[in-house]
């Protein structure tokens, strides 16, 4: 009996010798303390730059090595709690192989599945489930640090050049005399031209910049448009009979004049191909930069098909809003542009313009001196008087070969880009300031991957906190994983001896799946039938 025979005492102290929860209670609070400071560690970094981490490891080996301590100080109370319910369980009739069923589940995740499919309803389940779940503990701890990059704002300021007025300090005189502003502007009117302008210009210290986007910045600036007129024109032909010449006389809508011909010559006919001029009764206004028409022939020899475009080069207000730089390229979101008039009384060598349009405020205006003016009127129509005479004809003008190659649309809307950017960067520009920002790699936290850390630790906590009040109220013995403990144990009824020393694992464990036994009083399994 157990009063007789001191080993089969079972009385112990719940948290000092061998017999107690000391270990396990301690390796649960220091795996929950891992894992609180896994949390206090995400806490204190998030968003945080990465260059303000001094420590010389990185953030998430940290991390890491917090998630390993927490998960192996883990296993000591889920194990050692399996092992204490394999007795437990005992207490009532139950297959002799459940005992290695408990001893597996306590072993590792293989084992723990095997359990579940055995004996799912009972409190080791849970233990079961933890030690397999826990295997995603590391993988969930390296998916809570990610190191994302963003722009930040630095000290560095960024600017975009503005200008509502523009007087280039020039003279009345040709534009050939003329240096200084005057000559880059002549410059950009070229390279407009020759469809080669730059890039818009604008201060950006890093790559990436931004201005406010509930700012709109206002600039003096130029329009180019073209028009086709050709159902619109007058044209008036003259044919010989005789020589089979033709001249014809075309008066665009706008008042322009424009003569085209084809004359005989001793082995063929030369005829114009294309004829472009500013002419001289189409009013100059002070809003204009040039005005122009163009008539091109469209079929080989036959004045009678062509098209007429009537184009112009004026002055326009520049919207721009929503301005970034991304990548060293300048982005400008919305451009809108409105045409401009003239205001009265004219001030003697500054003209005054306005906004044509309402949707300015009437007290925005802009300026442009008459001198600049003049000379932009001299060199566009210097540009855009020009005719071609084929084959082999004569061509006048600076610029005919190259209006005849391209589009004249895209010529004048490129001009106009030209001079825009010329105007907004000028001497009279000011200057509007925007943020610089640099990309910063920063410490990013995903929470909801420390889910299964704190859950696995919870589940640990229930698993140990159930076995001891269970333990508690059986008044067992804390025999747990204990190896001497089963070889102290023998199967009371068992009238022939189970196995010999060559007796085969599988023997022995379909015998034990056989027998149905229950724990004794004297460290026996009492075999029931």
């Amino acid at each position: 009996s157990r009063k007789e025979n001191p080993l089969l005492k079972t009385t112990g102290h719940f948290l000092t010798g061998k017999d107690s929860w000391l270990w396990e209670i301690a390796s649960l609070i220091f795996s929950a303390a891992c894992v609180v400071a896994m949390v206090a560690v995400l806490l204190n970094t998030q968003g945080t730059a990465l260059s303000a981490w001094h420590l010389s490891i990185a953030p998430n080996t940290v991390i890491s090595v917090l998630a390993t301590v927490s998960k192996t100080s883990l296993l000591l109370p889920v194990t050692e709690s399996i092992s204490q319910l394999k007795w437990l369980h005992f207490d009532k009739v139950h297959r002799l192989n459940d005992l290695d069923l408990y001893n597996s589940a306590s072993r590792g995740p293989l084992g723990a599945l095997f359990f579940l499919f055995r004996l799912p309803a009972s409190l080791g389940a849970l233990g079961a489930v933890i030690t397999i779940v826990a295997l995603a503990f590391d993988p969930f701890a390296q998916q809570l640090v990610s190191f994302p990059s963003r722009q930040v704002s630095i000290s560095q300021t960024a600017s975009f050049r503005t200008s509502q007025v523009y007087e280039s300090g020039a003279s009345f005189t040709e534009p050939t005399t003329e240096v200084g502003e005057i000559a880059l502007h002549i410059g950009a009117i070229f390279s407009g031209l020759f469809g080669s302008q730059s890039p818009r210009a604008f201060t950006c210290p890093t790559s990436s910049c931004t201005w406010p986007n509930t700012t709109s910045f206002i600039s003096l600036g130029a329009v180019g448009k073209c028009e086709n007129v050709t159902q619109a024109v007058v044209n008036d032909c003259k044919h010989d009979d005789n020589t089979l010449e033709i001249y014809c006389n075309v008066t665009t809508p706008g008042g322009f004049h424009l003569t085209t011909r084809r004359e005989r010559q001793p082995a063929s006919f030369r005829y114009t191909e294309l004829n472009v001029t500013t002419g001289t009764t189409a009013s100059r206004s002070l809003e204009d930069f040039t005005s122009f028409a163009a008539w091109r022939a469209v079929g080989i020899q036959n004045l009678e098909d062509f098209e007429v475009l009537e184009c112009r080069v004026s002055t326009a207000a520049h919207l721009y809003s929503n301005i970034t730089v991304t990548n060293n390229t300048l982005n400008i979101g919305d451009e809108a542009m409105v045409p401009l008039e003239p205001v009265d009384p004219q001030k003697q060598w500054l003209n005054d313009l306005r906004p044509a349009a309402g949707s300015f405020p009437a007290e925005v205006l802009f300026a442009i001196h008459s001198a600049d003016l003049s000379k932009m009127w001299y060199l566009l129509g210097e540009i855009f008087n020009a005719e071609v005479i084929m084959p082999r004809g004569n061509s006048t003008g600076l610029t005919s070969d190259l209006l005849m190659k391209r589009n004249l649309s895209g010529i004048v809307e490129d001009i106009a880009s030209a001079m825009t950017e010329r105007i907004r960067t000028g001497p009279n520009s000011t200057v509007s300031n925007g943020m610089a920002h640099e990309s910063e790699t920063y410490i990013h936290v995903r929470w909801p991957w420390i889910t299964l850390p704190v859950l696995v630790v919870i589940g640990a906590g229930t698993l140990l906190a159930f076995t001891i009040m269970i333990n508690a109220q059986h008044r067992a013995a804390l025999w747990k994983s204990s190896n001497l403990a089963v070889l102290l144990h023998s199967v009371d009824g068992l009238e022939t001896p189970a196995s010999s020393n060559d007796t085969a694992l599988t023997t022995i464990e379909a015998l034990a799946d056989k027998m149905r036994v229950v724990k004794g009083g004297d460290m026996e399994f009492i075999l029931r039938s």
